[in-house]
């Protein structure tokens, strides 16, 4: 009895090391679209075995901090290595928002950088809309996951989602119907 207790504790307590990624880079997406702009959210989680790679590109004076500067720095190169298409037009996003972990914690594969951006779109047209995204960045050690969230604009209906098979490319249909009062 006393083994099968300790057996349950062990397994219980080395449970939280089994959830960290340790040879991936995930990078998941979430976006929201409304009649004026889309909304990107990004969550980055290197984990233990590539930590260091990344690490490389985001504290590149390797003082074990991530200034402000630095920061700021690598979540523009991680959008410039993205490519975000409208209705089959390139489509900028601006960056409104990065935080950063620890660097600890990135080191141990627990820490997620968040960077969120927009792309001001206009007054989109009623009728049917297409999003492409295209995510590059730092494909040997990368997997990806990308999702619409549902509208809080009710004139935003989201429609089919397509992906390829490792997510980096995706692609969203919507529709904008008349604005409702």
């Amino acid at each position: 009895m006393r083994a099968a207790l300790l057996g349950c504790l062990l397994f219980v307590g080395t449970g939280e090391s089994f959830a960290h990624r340790l040879d991936e880079y995930l990078q998941a997406t979430r976006i929201a679209i409304a009649t004026n702009c889309i909304d990107l959210t990004f969550e980055l989680t290197p984990g233990v075995a590539v930590s260091g790679k990344a690490l490389e590109l985001i504290d590149p004076d390797r003082n074990g901090r991530i200034s402000d500067d630095e920061g700021n720095a690598y979540a523009q190169r991680f959008l410039k290595d993205l490519k975000l298409v409208l209705d089959g037009k390139a489509a900028a996003m601006n960056m409104t928002s990065v935080s950063f972990p620890a660097v600890q914690e990135i080191r141990s594969g627990t820490g997620a950088i968040r960077i969120r951006a927009t792309s001001e779109v206009g007054s989109l047209n009623v009728g049917s809309h297409v999003l492409g995204l295209k995510n590059s960045h730092l494909p040997g050690i990368s997997v990806y996951l990308v999702n619409a969230l549902r509208s809080t604009d009710p004139a935003v209906e989201i429609g089919r989602q397509t992906r390829d098979e490792l997510q980096k490319e995706y692609q969203l249909e919507f529709r904008v119907g008349p604005a409702k009062p």
